[in-house]
């Protein structure tokens, strides 16, 4: 029988000195001063900060219609795009586990490639297959299916095709390891007892994959409510969404308190979607 080593307090607090340490600088340090200064203001006309207290940002981000059509362009578009990635990633994960065979592995990886290559270099690729002189818009116009090239980039359309591109992994990986699990004996005497495919999908499959597509919706949605890169370069501008409001604040009008509240505002946001994932797994645990 093994037998865990001994290993003093005193070790143990060595060890995990530096991450704690690295934690605490870059990670808890930030956040506190980004939610002080979320409570600070911009003098006008200058970069000097008012520290006093106020919560005239916070104010302003829930009465100004331009903010406020920002946070709901980010919170239904974040929504979309999970319930799209949802879509496509269930028969592809059922076909992965089920049918993939020794190519199981080589697909996960293709799967998570975008994940690999970070946002910006997938995204690239999209303004090239996307423009109107792109792929899509050159081949339906050799088929004969369209005369003028399709408004692909620029719009809900061109940011919505990027964000289900990046993050169609993040559903994927659930499903599959949720899917796994599943006996497919259980389908089989769905079947046996005369259920249709669809009623098995709606009665067996979907309910035993339940923990994956709550997981999956959750990292999917919180990926894609702070997304920064693939809205403003395939948006070009036009889709205004809550991170590219908080860069402009930033980057261009300087307005760091405003810039920290609306980083703060969107926060609010993920922990409450965290929440929501929590309570349901733990609902979900509890009944099954």
């Amino acid at each position: 029988m093994n037998q865990t080593p001994d290993i003093s307090p005193t070790t143990t607090a060595l060890l995990v000195a530096p991450a704690a340490v690295l934690m605490f600088g870059v990670f808890v340090l930030p956040f506190l001063f980004l939610v002080v200064l979320s409570f600070w203001s911009q003098v006008p006309g200058s970069l000097s900060l008012d520290t006093s207290f106020t919560l005239a940002n916070y104010v302003r981000i829930f009465t100004d219609s331009y903010y406020l059509g920002g946070l709901w362009t980010t919170l239904w578009l974040s929504g979309f795009v999970t319930l799209v990635c949802l879509l496509l990633a269930l028969p592809l994960a059922r076909w992965i586990v089920l049918h993939a065979g020794r190519a199981k592995g080589l697909l996960i990886g293709i799967s998570i490639l975008p994940l690999i290559c970070g946002a910006l270099l997938p995204t690239l690729g999209l303004v090239n297959l996307l423009s109107p002189l792109g792929f899509i818009n050159g081949a339906l116009k050799s088929m004969g299916l369209i005369q003028s090239s399709l408004p692909l980039l620029g719009n809900i359309t061109g940011v919505t095709i990027g964000l289900v591109q990046a993050f169609l992994p993040l559903m994927v990986l659930p499903l599959i390891n949720t899917i796994e699990r599943i006996p497919h004996d259980y389908e089989m005497a769905a079947m046996s007892l005369g259920a249709s495919p669809l009623v098995v999908w709606r009665r067996v499959l979907l309910p035993l994959m339940l923990p994956g597509i709550v997981a999956g919706s959750l990292l999917v949605f919180c990926a894609a409510l702070t997304a920064f890169v693939t809205p403003q370069i395939l948006g070009q501008g036009k889709v205004i969404t809550f991170a590219s409001l908080a860069y402009q604040q930033a980057a261009m009008v300087l307005d760091w308190p405003f810039a920290s509240a609306l980083g703060i505002v969107m926060l609010m946001f993920l922990a409450l979607a965290g929440v929501l994932g929590a309570l349901i797994s733990r609902r979900l645990a509890r009944a099954s």
